[in-house]
């Protein structure tokens, strides 16, 4: 009984980790988390844009929509 209460209390205590990064990670960033579905050759070619530019898929297609929308 003793040994499934330490692992029990390790499973909360990682969850509570998990939960506190992602607190943290999301503090002072004026964000909000989008879904977003596209065609995989679309996605290809994000993703070949992206490590062209050395920045994450997140950060191209944010520079794409952004130039998308200052165009239009």
């Amino acid at each position: 009984m003793a040994r499934r209460k330490i692992t029990e209390e390790a499973e909360t205590n990682q969850e509570q980790t998990e939960e506190d990064d992602q607190d943290t990670a999301d503090q002072g960033s004026d964000r909000t988390q989008l879904t977003q579905r596209m065609p995989d050759d679309l996605l290809d070619d994000v993703d070949e844009l992206a490590e062209t530019m050395g920045v994450s898929r997140n950060a191209a297609i944010n520079m794409l929509v952004k130039r998308g929308l200052d165009g239009f």
